[in-house]
């Protein structure tokens, strides 16, 4: 059961394409539409209630009258033995019948990454909105998260995070991760070109990509001049189009079928973010395919990953500049971080060690053993 985003699937083809997709491994797919992304009128009444309610936007965004009839119909009719709730927005749907475990994934702290957002952003009403919203994901964070049999958190880091706010939980680390067969090194050569993915219809992503063009491009440009940026992901937002049509060694791609081909002759991959929580896919994938990368703290927090052995950390304008160059001009060092990276995601981050977690996970909570576990 999953809710529309029609900023993602865009039309109904590509929806039907999804419940396909999706029917391979589900005996049965059901999706349902945000309210809030159906019209412009939907977003502001969205807004206006998330600002006067107790209660998220979020929490709001995802109301539903066809949602939770439609999930006591399915436990009335079929033997189910857990349920998986993939975000914290979802915690408002519940089933009074007999005792089913409920497990939570936090893909992120969302009540933290609401307050990082809200520290970056420079008009003062919205800034204030945001951190509303911060405020009260805690609240609902703190009220929600104890109900569930495990609370699934991406990262130690997170776990410890969970625990300041909702108390004596219990929590699973289980990560994001990656496929290793479809992520892998290339062989061909690699240009003078640094490369970050990741769909600009997030503000993260879009925030991180502006950040490194108004910050720490033109140090590294000063430098090498003939250097090539390309900011790959869907949504580019105007002010990326227009750096771009000024600079042609800024390359906007938009949406691609597959980021690979860029990755894979890029130098160094890049992840300039300030904003996130959970671990980061992005840098996983890059991490699989044995880049060299340059990334912040924020950027790969959460992660096993140590500086300067299979990744650089850098958290200034300059120092990121620095550590960039300095792998654009050293293919060695460039060859000996992407080889430790790739070990690292083939020993944590693959996804059949993934798989045998959630399911330890999964059987420890049906069984009502359900215990603290990490990596």
């Amino acid at each position: 059961m999953a809710f529309i985003h029609p900023d993602v699937l865009k039309t109904e083809r590509e929806v039907e394409d999804a419940k396909i997709e999706l029917s391979k491994f589900c005996e049965s797919v059901e999706f349902f539409p945000l309210w809030v992304k159906e019209s412009r009128l939907n977003k502001y009444i969205g807004l206006s209630v998330g600002f006067v309610s107790s209660l998220p936007f979020s929490v709001h965004a995802h109301r539903s009258r066809s949602f939770q009839p439609k999930i006591v119909q399915l436990l009335e009719k079929e033997k189910i033995d857990l349920i998986h709730y993939d975000t914290i927005s979802l915690a408002q749907f519940v089933y009074d019948g007999e005792k089913i475990p409920r497990i939570l994934t936090h893909h992120n702290i969302e009540s933290k990454l609401m307050e990082r957002r809200a520290k970056v952003e420079k008009n003062p009403l919205v800034k204030t909105y945001l951190s509303l919203q911060a405020q009260r994901l805690r609240n609902y964070e703190r009220n929600e998260s104890p109900k569930f049999a495990v609370n699934i958190v991406m990262s130690d880091k997170d776990g410890t995070e969970l625990k300041k706010i909702a108390g004596h939980i219990t929590q699973a680390v289980v990560p994001n991760g990656v496929d290793t067969d479809y992520f892998f090194p290339s062989q061909g050569s690699e240009t003078l070109s640094l490369v970050y993915t990741g769909g600009m219809n997030m503000f993260a992503n879009k925030d991180a990509v502006l950040y490194f063009l108004n910050e720490i491009w033109l140090l590294i440009k000063a430098e090498e001049p003939s250097a090539e940026f390309y900011a790959v992901g869907q949504d580019p937002p105007p002010e990326l189009i227009k750096i771009a049509g000024n600079d042609p060694q800024v390359i906007v791609p938009g949406y691609v079928d597959d980021i690979r081909p860029f990755v894979a002759k890029a130098s160094v991959y890049v992840v300039p973010l300030r904003v996130g929580g959970g671990t980061r896919l992005k840098i996983l994938d890059a991490m699989a395919m044995g880049k060299a990368i340059v990334s912040t703290s924020i950027g790969c927090e959460g992660l096993k990953v140590s500086n300067g052995e299979n990744i650089l950390i850098a958290d200034t304008p300059s120092t990121f500049a620095e550590n960039t160059l300095e792998l654009l001009r050293n293919k060695r060092k460039r060859g000996d971080l992407g080889a430790a990276a790739r070990r690292l995601v083939e020993s944590k981050y693959g996804w059949e060690t993934i798989g045998r977690t959630l399911q330890q996970v999964y059987e420890k909570a049906v069984n009502g053993k359900s215990g603290v576990n990490t990596l």
